[in-house]
């Protein structure tokens, strides 16, 4: 009888083996898939897709003055522009680590990605011109050139500071790329914990 009984329980044993052998290799198996399917460069085009654009219409002018015999000599110039400032992330910066169902994602702050004033906006209409003083000189393709310069710097700084816009830049980057690990997670089994990491500014 104690036979029987010492039997039972050792086939009870090794029946137990495999079954645990088979939910651990499936286990392994998902988060090896799960790995696979988050790829740092599909992050990359999340991130792109992120990217905002925004509008400028300003004004910038350029000043010069140039003494004349006796006299002194001013002309100013006057540009009315609009441009195209874009925000977003530094892809090349973005990493990510995959360890079983935690995804750290280090994702660094959102920049201004291009400034470009638009060409199309400027016209002869939106170029004013005044100059002062005997023999003062009439305004060139240089002082055009110049207002141009300082439409595209002046651009530039007003996006610089206004940090709103680069905040929201960098929640939209977060919000797309959560979606996109929650998607292959529910596409594989995987329930994701992202975890974020700051990364250090470049000047």
């Amino acid at each position: 009888m104690k036979r029987k009984v010492l039997l039972s329980i050792v086939l009870s044993l090794l029946l137990c083996i495999p079954v645990t052998g088979c939910g651990t290799q499936k286990d392994a198996a998902k988060t090896q898939q799960a790995s696979e399917g988050l790829e740092l460069s599909q992050m990359q085009s999340v991130c792109e897709l992120a990217t905002l654009e925004c509008y400028y219409h300003n004004t910038a002018k350029s000043t010069s003055s140039k003494p004349i015999l006796f006299w002194n000599t001013s002309k100013k110039l006057w540009v009315e522009y609009s441009g195209i400032v874009k925000i977003g992330i530094d892809i090349s910066r973005l990493a990510m680590d995959v360890k079983d169902n935690i995804v750290t994602i280090a994702l660094p702050d959102a920049k201004i990605l291009s400034c470009k004033v638009d060409e199309t906006s400027l016209s002869k209409d939106t170029f004013y011109f005044e100059s002062k003083g005997l023999g003062a000189e009439k305004v060139n393709a240089e002082d055009q050139s110049q207002a141009f310069a300082e439409a595209q710097a002046n651009m530039l700084e007003e996006a610089q500071k206004d940090d709103t816009l680069l905040f929201q830049a960098k929640e939209r980057a977060k919000t797309l790329l959560l979606n996109y690990v929650k998607n292959i997670g529910d596409a594989v089994g995987v329930d994701y914990e992202v975890r974020w990491e700051t990364v250090e500014a470049v000047d």
